[in-house]
């Protein structure tokens, strides 16, 4: 090996070296980035669900038992109801309705007469007037009549069983409270304020007090348990809504109404009717 050589082995290593560090102090790690974790949206309302329906009552919840003359009663069959529910699983779900009840009222009219205070005025040729004021009567329409209302808070539950091409039947039950109101009136008088003239008297009638015409009246306002049992089926017509048809027995055992006999109205006890339901169902989903 010449000087040169050995000269020049030695420049070439130093030259590969600085060549390496320069090259090692350009060079930039890998930045490691964490992956996000998967984002998975929450359900909000999964199992719960909105309903509504209206009901038709086929029996009368309070019985008219004789039909005196001149009797007369108009009569409500529909009941509706709201409510919120919650599917617990594929066959078992429970709900919390509010409901208005069928009602009644009836009325046995006749004449009777109504007291009050009639004032004659006369106008006397000379524009001067004379006054005379008095106890009478006179003829007015009078009745004895009824009416019954009742609303309802019932916690029910139904077991689904099954869906068969859109047709989901269920059978259920429910027991809750039922808040009914009746009122009746044996003598009710309706009296009614008059007033003619002729020639040049003025006679006016004036009625008594109202509460002197309402007869005797006898009212309540009561809470009881109430339960029913029923079943049907659903449809479902889209993606959320289904239309519910069924059948529901619905009674207050311990309920009071009043009715009309031959003697007037008359207290009852115990409610119970059977009636067809349509209602519709959203999931909140």
């Amino acid at each position: 090996m010449n000087l040169h050589s050995r000269l020049l082995l030695p420049a070439l290593a130093a030259a590969l070296l600085a060549t390496a560090s320069v090259h090692a102090a350009d060079y930039d790690p890998p930045i490691v980035v964490d992956e996000a974790p998967e984002f998975v949206p929450v359900e909000v309302g999964s199992g719960w669900y909105l309903r509504g329906d209206v009901g038709y009552s086929v029996n009368k919840p309070y019985d008219y038992f004789e039909q005196p003359d001149g009797f007369s009663s108009s009569e409500s069959p529909i009941s509706g109801s709201v409510g919120m529910g919650y599917h617990f699983n594929d066959y078992f779900r429970g709900e919390l309705n509010f409901g208005i009840l069928p009602t009644s009222k009836f009325s046995n009219d006749f004449m009777s007469s109504c007291e009050g205070t009639q004032t004659v005025t006369v106008t006397n040729p000379d524009g001067s007037t004379t006054v005379a004021s008095g106890r009478r009567s006179r003829d007015c329409e009078g009745s004895d009549n009824g009416s019954n209302k009742a609303y309802n808070l019932m916690a029910n539950a139904y077991v689904d069983l099954g869906t068969y091409s859109g047709f989901t039947p269920y059978v259920g039950g429910g027991v809750g409270v039922a808040y009914t109101t009746f009122r009746s009136s044996v003598g009710d008088r309706n009296c009614i304020d008059q007033s003619a003239s002729a020639g040049n008297t003025t006679t006016i009638f004036e009625c008594d007090d109202p509460s002197a015409y309402e007869g005797a009246v006898q009212s309540e306002r009561q809470y009881n348990f109430a339960y029913s049992l029923g079943a049907g089926f659903a449809y479902r017509v889209s993606k959320n809504a289904s239309v519910d048809f069924g059948y529901q027995y619905f009674a207050v055992p311990d309920a009071k109404y009043v009715s009309m006999d031959m003697a007037g109205p008359t207290l009852h006890k115990g409610i119970d009717y059977h009636q067809v339901k349509v209602g519709l169902r959203y999931d909140l989903w």
